[in-house]
Order: C-alpha cells, then sequence, then structure tokens
C-alpha cells in the first residue's frame, strides 16, 4: 500500500512509520513528494486535501486523520468517490483535561488576577473583603456538556470529583456513562445550568449552534470551547460578552488562525480577548506529550485495521462528518 503523508512528521511518528512499513510493507512518502505520487496513492494521512486533489488521486480510497475534525475535507467528492475517512480520538482526554484547566482559569479568575498582581493590584482579603473580588468555585454546580463523545465523556469523568451534575447534549438521547441526564433539547439542557461546556465537532448541524437567539438564554453562565470555534457565533459571542449576559468565556478554538505567510493574527476579528472575564488558549488541547502519541498511536491501530481487513476501527459517518 501508498500513503502519502500530508501532515507535520515527529520523532514518534517516524519511529512508527519505520515499524509499520517493514511489517506490512507500506511505502510511505512526505508532503514534499505529492506531485509525483498523488496519482498513485492508495491512502493519505491528513485533512488538507483539496477537492482538485482528491479528483487527481486516482487510486485513493482511503483518508486517515490523524486527528478527530474532520470538517475541513471536500465531503461532496469523497461521498462520490465512496472513499473511506478514518479519524483519531486518542487524545481525547488530554482535550478534557485542557477544558477543566480553561474552566478552572475562568471561574478562579486566574489570569485577570495574574495580571492586575503583575502590576500591584491585590484582590480579595488583603485589600478588604470586597465582594466583586469572589472568585467561584466549580463545587457542586449544574453542568452542561453539548457533546457526549470521547472528549465529553472523560470531561464528565473528571467533572464528577467536583461533585457536580451533569447534563449532556446529543443528537440521539440515551444513557451516557457518567451524566446524569442526556437530551437533544439546547433548551433543556441549557435550563438552570451554570456552566457550558462545548465539544461537538463541526457539521451542518452543530455550525452556529450557539448564536443570538441560544445567548438569550445563557444569562449568567461561563461558556467553555473545545470544541470548534464556528460552533459559536463569532459576532453573537463578542456582543453576549459586551452586553454582560455571559458571567465568562474561555476557548482553545478560534475563528482566525496563522498561516504559512501571517504567523502573528489575534485568534477573532472582534476583541474578545479584551474583556476581563475570557481566557483564551491557542488550540493546544491535545498538544501533550500523551496527547500527540495517543492520537498516532490510533491513526496507526486504523491502518493496521485497514490493511488486515480493508475497514479502519474508526470510520467517520459522511452524512454525519463524525
Amino acid at each position: 500500500m501508498k500513503v502519502l503523508v500530508l501532515t507535520k512528521i515527529t520523532d514518534y511518528f517516524k519511529k512508527m512509520i519505520e515499524k509499520y512499513s517493514k511489517i506490512y510493507n507500506i511505502k510511505f512518502y512526505t508532503k514534499n513528494e505529492i506531485d509525483k505520487v498523488l496519482k498513485e496513492v492508495d491512502a493519505v494521512i491528513g485533512a488538507s486535501l483539496s477537492e482538485k486533489q482528491i479528483i487527481e488521486a486516482k487510486n485513493l480510497k482511503v483518508i486517515f486523520i490523524p486527528w478527530t475534525g474532520a470538517d475541513k475535507l471536500p465531503w461532496e467528492i469523497i461521498k462520490q468517490r465512496k472513499i473511506i475517512v478514518s479519524n483519531s480520538h486518542g487524545n481525547g482526554k488530554i482535550v478534557a483535561e485542557r477544558a477543566i484547566a480553561l474552566a478552572l482559569s475562568l471561574l478562579g479568575r486566574i489570569v485577570e488576577y495574574h495580571k492586575d498582581l503583575e502590576k500591584g493590584v491585590w484582590h480579595g482579603f488583603t485589600v478588604g473583603f470586597k465582594e466583586k473580588d469572589y472568585w467561584f468555585s466549580l463545587q457542586n454546580k449544574k453542568v452542561a456538556i453539548l457533546g457526549t463523545g470521547v472528549i465529553g465523556r472523560h470531561l464528565a469523568k473528571l467533572l464528577k470529583g467536583f461533585d457536580v451534575e451533569i447534563k449532556g447534549y446529543r443528537k440521539h438521547v440515551e444513557n451516557v456513562d457518567g451524566f446524569d441526564f442526556v437530551t437533544n433539547s439546547l433548551d433543556e439542557v441549557l435550563k438552570d445550568v451554570n456552566i457550558v461546556f462545548l465539544t461537538l465537532p463541526l457539521t451542518h448541524e452543530t455550525y452556529h449552534i450557539i448564536d443570538k437567539e441560544v445567548f438569550n438564554k445563557m444569562k449568567n453562565k461561563f461558556l467553555i470551547n473545545v470544541g470548534r470555534g464556528e460552533l459559536i457565533d463569532e459576532k453573537a459571542l463578542y456582543e453576549a460578552l459586551k452586553e454582560g449576559i455571559l458571567l465568562g468565556f474561555a476557548s482553545d478554538v478560534w475563528y482566525e488562525y496563522p498561516d504559512e505567510e501571517i504567523n502573528s493574527v489575534l485568534p477573532s476579528r472582534y476583541p474578545i480577548h479584551t474583556f476581563r472575564n475570557v481566557v483564551i488558549s491557542p488550540h493546544v488541547g491535545g498538544f501533550t506529550i500523551e496527547g500527540q502519541r495517543g492520537r498516532i498511536d490510533e491513526l496507526f491501530e486504523n491502518i493496521v485495521s485497514y490493511v488486515e481487513t480493508g475497514k479502519p476501527r474508526s470510520i467517520v459517518d459522511p452524512e454525519k462528518m463524525y
């Protein structure tokens, strides 16, 4: 099998390539060889293929995504060609940990107080017992997790240590371990909760699932996003913060990203980062040694399964895009 790798090859990735190329007689090609081998490869690792490239890749049978998100692929041509798409959830528990870190930083006002203390500005009992200086505990809160997949389930498990009540949102209602209640109604999942976590994949159905209308139902709630930026209407988010609807917002996923030409860019077209009750993170939810190894391990489990059985272990539903 011939495989074109269109993602960064780390040292650990390279070791796995060397190992499995020998065991299964797989020939791996790098991004620099795309023009030479695209027409003949059987598989591609990555999620950056264009529709034109997929048409040109006449022998392409399977795309392996070494992470979860499959929203950037040209799905119409993929469905026409009946190409299998496989993704990796191997860093899900690490992303869940990042969600907890964001929540604790946001509710604990860690970043806000850090910035003030750098300037010699104190808060709390040292300068008088002012209620406006209280931070918020996660203990015994009511939490909504929108998305009950790998990240959502690991997040629920971590949150249980804080004795929270957890409501889950998913398209098809069923009992999910770690959740006290599961619904497919946004109104129902948001009712009476203090904190909302977004762990959903980005699809046609989840795009802007949090819009102005939904924000109007989120008065005095905290919102933490580790799914995709476009799950939230960008302008509506800015207005919800500006108008004081949200108690706070934290996110690891965004609307604007650096590219090969521009390395320095703000994460939003609106000055979301200027609010005191906002914590921003540069899309590094799975960027740990454990997270990177986890996703690469699962990637190669999918490749091995495909070689041995004709099907990867994890297959993306082309209609759902997850």
